[in-house]
């Protein structure tokens, strides 16, 4: 499982004489950065010094709100310096805690605002602790400009209300051990936030998750958080629970990925083949407008592979429940391509998918349907609207004039042809939703409502 530490104390005292084998066990079970944050002047140059020594640790400056306090202008300056190294991704740990109150409230203000400027202008996020005082520290993200930056709600314990003041400033989420916990309300707040603005941590040493509860926590024991997301958000795995918070906690953090564009990748107990990123629509609601990720894959191809390399990537597909064509293109752009693969997955007994947008035959000049026959199991189109006109502003096609009555076309020509036919559509009012079940009831399709960016 591929796991991304967000948020660990590695510098601290209780790591002293046991670090080096700590941060070895990490990533030899699967961990694929942490990130260690600074809490005052001396962790945040520890943490620099780790980031220095690890490929794959990086490191935060700031002050924590319990050393507001200490924070001089002097320090100030040198959090600027030691934040001018590419290792260091974000300044935190800032914020307000009134809980313990052992800086003063008036030097808790202080110093997070100026830690909030300092980020603005080096345009770094903020990684931002919260404890007794969620509408203040809202409040003070809000009036200092924290959107330009953006960040995280570390160890979060707020309510709906701070979810969606904190996503209007751009933050996301971070829950660790504490959500494995019996009575904790972690697991509501996580599911409202929704599982592409959570982030996975630890907290280490503190807040070991349940099995260790009161014991020294450390980075490996972060799976066991991505483990309580997969109950939330089932059917997601941990797998894909680590993936996709592995690539939340990257993009929060501007820290690059390395893989190239997946041919094959797995969601659930289906095989995906991702073969060209062309597509012949430019649907407002898909995700390749921002960073060609689904479920922590990277999905851009940088060439379309070729028959025998998608053959290699798809290895043995025996234990799959499907394999699906469906990647972040069109994949009927590469219809000899397609038939070619699928033709040797169906000689090992392979139950076979397409998912498209429809427009095929328009794309290839000719009814694809009968191509396809005999070889596809299943076809899944993207209808998403009820009529010409709303279909063009919801999907933008090449082809305005031609491709919604193309995808109809096409929709008519597969029912007979292929077992299943399926129509799909994205989370549309009622009455839209109605008048398309109208159409694939008239097609003699069956109708599927997809939820946005679910997959």
């Amino acid at each position: 499982m591929n796991l991304f530490d967000s948020h660990a104390h590695l510098d601290f005292s209780q790591y002293d004489g046991i670090r080096n084998d700590i941060i070895k066990e990490s990533f030899d079970n699967g961990l694929t950065g942490i990130v260690n944050i600074g809490v005052d002047m001396a962790s945040s140059r520890k943490s620099v010094e780790l980031a220095n020594r690890y490929e794959s640790i990086w490191a935060t400056v700031g002050f924590h709100p319990h050393d507001a306090s200490k924070l001089t202008s002097e320090g100030l300056v040198k959090l600027e310096e030691m934040a001018s190294s590419e290792r260091v991704v974000a300044i935190g740990e800032i914020g307000l805690d009134f809980y313990r109150n052992l800086s003063p409230k008036k030097a808790q203000y202080e110093a997070f605002e100026k830690q909030i400027r300092l980020a603005r202008k080096l345009n770094l996020p903020l990684v931002v602790h919260v404890r007794e005082a969620y509408e203040e520290a809202i409040d003070v993200l809000a009036y200092n400009g924290a959107e330009e930056v953006g960040g995280v709600l570390h160890c979060f314990a707020g309510e709906e209300k701070h979810i969606d003041a904190g996503k209007k400033l751009g933050f996301v989420f971070s829950f660790n051990g504490t959500i494995t916990f019996k009575k904790s309300r972690a697991p509501v707040m996580a599911e409202y936030a929704g599982i592409e603005n959570i982030l996975v941590e630890t907290d280490c040493p503190f807040l070991a998750p349940a099995p260790y509860r009161g014991k020294m926590n450390k980075p490996v024991y972060v799976r066991y958080v991505a483990e309580k997301l997969a109950e939330i958000f089932a059917p997601l795995s941990p797998e894909e629970i680590g993936r996709i918070t592995d690539n939340n906690a990257r993009r929060l953090f501007g820290i690059a990925q390395e893989d190239s564009g997946r041919i094959a990748y797995v969601i659930r107990n289906s095989l995906y083949l991702n073969i060209t990123n062309e597509c012949s629509n430019n649907c407002f609601f898909c995700s390749r407008k921002t960073d060609y990720k689904i479920r922590g894959y990277n999905l851009r191809l940088n060439y379309e592979p070729t028959t025998e390399e998608i053959i290699k990537e798809a290895g043995d597909t025996g234990g799959y429940d499907e394999v699906v064509f469906c990647g972040y293109g069109e994949p009927t752009y590469r219809l000899d391509t397609l038939l070619e693969v699928a033709r040797e997955l169906k000689k090992r007994g392979t139950r076979l998918r397409l998912n498209t947008n429809g427009q095929g035959s328009l794309i290839n000049g000719r009814n694809i349907a009968p191509d396809i026959a005999g070889v596809l199991d299943s076809v899944s189109i993207s209808l998403n609207a009820s009529n010409k006109e709303r279909y063009n502003k919801i999907c933008k096609p090449a082809d305005p004039e031609r491709a919604f009555d193309a995808l109809l076309d096409f929709a008519r020509e597969c029912v007979g042809r292929i077992p299943e036919v399926t129509l799909s559509v994205v989370d549309i009012p009622k009455a839209e939703l109605d008048e398309c079940q109208r159409i694939a009831d008239g097609i003699g399709a069956k109708l599927r409502i997809r939820e946005y960016n679910k997959g």
